[in-house]
């Protein structure tokens, strides 16, 4: 949730925190629910109920330069002004979430690791056009003229050379090869994202059959904070299998460590978000 509040000094600040339940989409999962009126009505309604959370990420900005039509940039802006101020903006880059994580855990200052106050701080420019304070009014339509984004792709083609240049090291280091195939260890912290960044990246290591794309950091970066943060997340058929793998060795490691609910597509995956959506509803 996002608000506006006074400081110490009387200064106007505005600030975020998530609440349960925290729901990430990926691309494909935003679209379909904001373009579908009865889906996007449902949804809003449902997790306005609840006080839960609407997840966004730079990604989902990202992803909207590469839509030409309008009316999905439109349907999109319209579903978030329904959850206002019930949006929650996270940083997707694992690398600076760890980084950050670390700062914390050494006794840093107590900034939630997970929250991308850049993204927030441009959210709060956007102008409403009532008496409401926030506004998501050309959040996304404002990018769909613009080329895509520089950090967007060098991020992600990073990803993509880091898994491919450690493939190579398993060809040529057996202790470095036995260890990605040992179970995953180490102490149990609040949040995991490490341990998810290494259990997804090591799915890419041994299926050599996966032809390393930018597609696949892009993937990567849609899923291991918001696994990591949320508690329902909507991402593709080939992610819910993997993280339904990484639930089984984290069981089988005894690492308890808090991991989302995915669902995908596939199997009625939507009406089974919903299903749990509102089942957890009716039992609050």
């Amino acid at each position: 949730m996002v608000r506006f509040l006074l400081d110490k000094n009387g200064l106007l600040r505005v600030e975020q925190y998530l609440l349960a339940p925290a729901i990430y989409f990926d691309h494909w999962a935003l679209r379909v629910i904001s373009e579908d009126r009865a889906l996007s009505t449902r949804f809003s309604r449902a997790l306005n109920s609840r006080g839960g959370t609407l997840i966004l990420s730079w990604l989902n900005l990202a992803e909207f330069t590469a839509v030409s039509d309008r009316g999905q940039a439109e349907a999109a802006e319209a579903l978030i002004e329904e959850i206002l101020p019930n949006v929650f903006f996270l940083e997707v880059n694992p690398f600076d979430v760890i980084k950050r994580e670390d700062q914390l855990l050494s006794g840093g200052p107590p900034i939630a690791p997970h929250a991308d106050a850049g993204f927030l701080e441009g959210f709060i420019y956007l102008r409403p056009q009532s008496v409401r304070p926030f506004t998501a009014h050309r959040l996304f339509t404002a990018v769909q003229t613009k080329v895509r984004n520089s950090h967007f792709e060098s991020l992600a083609d990073t990803v993509v050379e880091r898994v491919e240049a450690l493939r190579e090291t398993m060809d040529h280091d057996e202790d470095f090869s036995a260890l990605v195939k040992r179970l995953p260890s180490g102490p149990e912290i609040q949040r995991g994202t490490r341990y998810i960044l290494r259990e997804l990246s090591r799915t890419l290591l041994v299926d050599r059959g996966i032809k390393m794309t930018r597609n696949h950091g892009i993937d990567l970066m849609h899923s291991v904070v918001p696994v990591a943060y949320a508690d329902l997340v909507l991402l593709d058929k080939h992610r819910e299998s993997q993280v339904e793998r990484i639930r089984r060795r984290f069981l089988k490691a005894e690492l308890r460590v808090p991991l989302a609910r995915v669902l995908s597509r596939r199997a009625n995956g939507l009406k089974r978000f919903f299903g749990e959506l509102e089942e957890k509803r009716s039992n609050d």
